[in-house]
């Protein structure tokens, strides 16, 4: 699964960091995230 601009995904709806997660945690063997901008706070903090 490839998952891109994870912070725009944040920032278009009130719940989107809810959405986020939900997109983050579906994949089921590989994740590959691809962005430009900041990654949302609650995945730069992340220790893994």
């Amino acid at each position: 699964m490839v998952v891109v601009e994870p912070a725009a995904i944040a920032a278009a709806e009130p719940r989107g960091l809810a959405r986020l997660y939900v997109v983050l945690t579906r994949a089921v063997s590989t994740l590959t995230v691809v962005h430009a901008e900041p990654l949302p706070d609650a995945l730069a903090q992340s220790s893994v």
